[in-house]
């Protein structure tokens, strides 16, 4: 099932106004390429397109800004770009690098469902923007220099089965990337819990907030719940939990909601009222910045596919 990018370039004129559509399937008229890039110094400016695309330094260094974040790259690191993610290099003198681009289907297709693409890629980056970059000293470690190696030499060389080559070396690279992705959630979630868990206060207010998320629940009733102030509840929340209350809230009521999206036949307005909006717009765009899809959209996406997992 191919990866829904359609719901991130929705509002990329909006946050990115000089940013271009780059269609590399018309340009190419191949589901992967692969180029080797040399550059005295030079710049590119805003672009974002449909495919998941990798880049290696090989020599010097660059800095690579993806959705307003730069990334600054020297020789031997790589950087995960993923469908929408807008993005612009600058390469300084003497840089040279591999730049991969694969349509997701062309890695992915009966490996993972569409759900499980979302989860992984947007969902993950959009948490930990920083783990699309991996240094050399960690990727050194790795196998992903040679699987880059192996990818460009059968890509040039374009022996018989090649593309099954190249499909099996960017599955090894996806793979590392991927698990190291869990890891990062996975730590994360464990540090967040163990630090609200050792805060009784704090442990109270996340308690109640999973039984009564439905509710209306106020930053001020969960500040004198934790027996702080309003101010410095909001503070403390934010250092401790990684999020502010309100970004906290929503975040359970949206996790709530997907369930009946895909469970229930209930309305999108019944179920934003269900977990806790009052307001079904402001629902939807809650919905929208968190998974980058309507509610709607998301129930025709996932429903169908949970539902065959589960057989």
């Amino acid at each position: 099932m191919s990866f829904r990018y359609s719901e991130y370039f929705k509002n990329i004129s909006t946050h990115f106004p000089e940013a271009t559509f780059e269609d590399i399937k018309e340009r190419s008229h191949e589901l992967f390429c692969c180029a080797v890039r040399n550059y005295g110094s030079g710049d590119f400016g805003e672009h974002y397109h449909e495919y998941l695309e990798l880049i290696y330094v090989v020599a010097a260094s660059m800095t690579v800004r993806v959705n307003s974040h730069d990334y600054h790259m020297n020789s031997g690191d790589f950087l995960v770009i993923i469908p929408g993610d807008v993005h612009s290099m600058t390469c300084n003198k003497g840089c040279k690098y591999v730049v991969l681009q694969a349509d997701t289907d062309f890695v992915f297709a009966s490996v993972l469902s569409n759900s499980e693409l979302h989860y992984v890629m947007p969902y993950t980056l959009s948490i930990h923007n920083e783990a699309r970059l991996f240094k050399a000293n960690v990727v050194d470690s790795t196998d992903i220099p040679k699987c880059i190696y192996n990818i460009v030499s059968e890509y040039t060389d374009r022996k018989k089965f090649f593309t099954l080559a190249i499909r099996s070396h960017l599955s090894a690279i996806a793979l590392y990337v991927f698990r190291h992705w869990d890891k990062v959630l996975s730590e994360s979630n464990e540090e967040r819990r163990d630090l609200t868990e050792e805060d009784p206060r704090l442990s109270r207010v996340i308690e109640v907030i999973n039984e009564r998320y439905a509710d209306d629940l106020s930053a001020e009733e969960m500040a004198q719940i934790a027996g702080m102030s309003y101010s410095y509840f909001s503070r403390y929340f934010k250092s401790t939990v990684g999020l502010s209350y309100s970004e906290y809230l929503n975040a359970v009521r949206i996790k709530a909601s997907e369930k009946l999206l895909i469970d229930s036949d209930l309305s999108v307005a019944d179920i934003a009222t269900a977990v806790g909006f009052s307001n079904t717009s402001y629902y939807i765009a809650q919905f929208k910045k968190q998974l980058h899809m309507t509610p709607k959209r998301y129930k025709n996406s996932f429903s169908g596919v949970v539902g065959q997992s589960a057989d």
